[in-house]
């Protein structure tokens, strides 16, 4: 009998999402990092566990609840939903780009991503936002797992027609105002326990990103590897904290992070390994049950 074809559980990953940077959206209307928010919610599900049930915007992805959270995971394009969550804070609502709420809990883990293509001199706004915004959600919630995650084109000042539109000189090393801004995300990172600053984010990330003959690809030259805010920690920083704040407590499992069960051959075992931040999906394994 002939082995039954397995379908492939699409996934939407860092490459493409970066190639709408690339693109001609205009960053005015918001729609060229639409993808990345969706490449994120697609990720926290996939590799960190996260019902899809749980996440907004909600990826084209179905969970069906399972025995020691061993959950079949499936795709459905009728489950997806592009819109926000909208978190009360301590002063006001706030829209937050991905956001994982647990049923009876609440917000619990959350993502704000942002994107710098140009005029650069913008980033001092983001220093006075970035910190603004993750105190309002923790003086209402301060348990909330929060992420901040900036991406930044590459941009040579041989290759762009004003000054403040560069990001980098003419060898490659980042000018003054990224090292400033990435020095004054660094300061922003760091709180593991819910008494810790609420200014300060648990997770914080800086990807450069350069486009180049109609591709998207990872600058890989900055952040240095040592940095605190390297992307590469980025998510399992996140995970590991949800873990500490939500599953260690939770004896019944309730609000623990799903062990995937799919097909085998139904998602690939690494993902995004072109641009350097691979990632793999959380899959139970050994089991080759198939999705009903």
């Amino acid at each position: 009998m002939a082995k039954a074809q397995v379908t492939p559980i699409p996934i939407r990953t860092l490459e493409q999402a970066l190639l709408a940077f690339c693109g001609t959206a205009k960053t005015q209307s918001g729609q060229h990092i639409k993808p990345f928010h969706a490449h994120c919610s697609n990720r926290i599900v996939i590799e960190g566990g996260f019902p899809p049930e749980w996440v907004r915007p909600c990826p084209p992805l179905a969970s069906k609840q399972g025995a020691n959270n061993r959950y079949p995971l499936s795709y459905s394009k009728a489950c997806e939903d592009s819109s926000e969550q909208s978190v009360l804070g301590g002063m006001k609502y706030k829209n937050i780009d991905v956001t994982v709420v647990i049923p009876g809990i609440g917000p619990a883990l959350g993502i704000s991503a942002k994107s710098t293509g140009n005029a650069f001199r913008n980033l001092t706004n983001r220093m006075e936002e970035a910190p603004g915004d993750c105190a309002n959600i923790h003086m209402m919630y301060p348990g909330f797992d929060f992420g901040f995650l900036h991406l930044i084109r590459f941009a040579k000042v041989t290759e762009v027609r004003s000054p403040n539109d560069a990001s980098f000189d003419a060898q490659g090393k980042p000018l003054d105002s990224i090292v400033r801004y990435h020095n004054a995300l660094s300061a922003l990172i760091g709180r593991t326990t819910i008494t810790d600053a609420p200014m300060r984010y648990e997770s914080v990330g800086l990807l450069v990103y350069r486009c180049l003959d109609g591709k998207a690809e990872v600058w890989p030259n900055y952040p240095p590897p040592e940095s605190l805010i390297h992307c590469s920690r980025f998510f399992q920083k996140l995970y590991d904290i949800y873990d500490l704040r939500y599953a260690y407590p939770d004896a019944s499992g309730r609000s623990h992070r799903k062990m995937w069960v799919v097909p085998n051959g139904a998602l690939a075992d690494k993902v995004d390994a072109a641009t350097g931040f691979s990632w793999e999906p959380r899959l139970s394994l050994g089991d080759e049950s198939p999705i009903t």
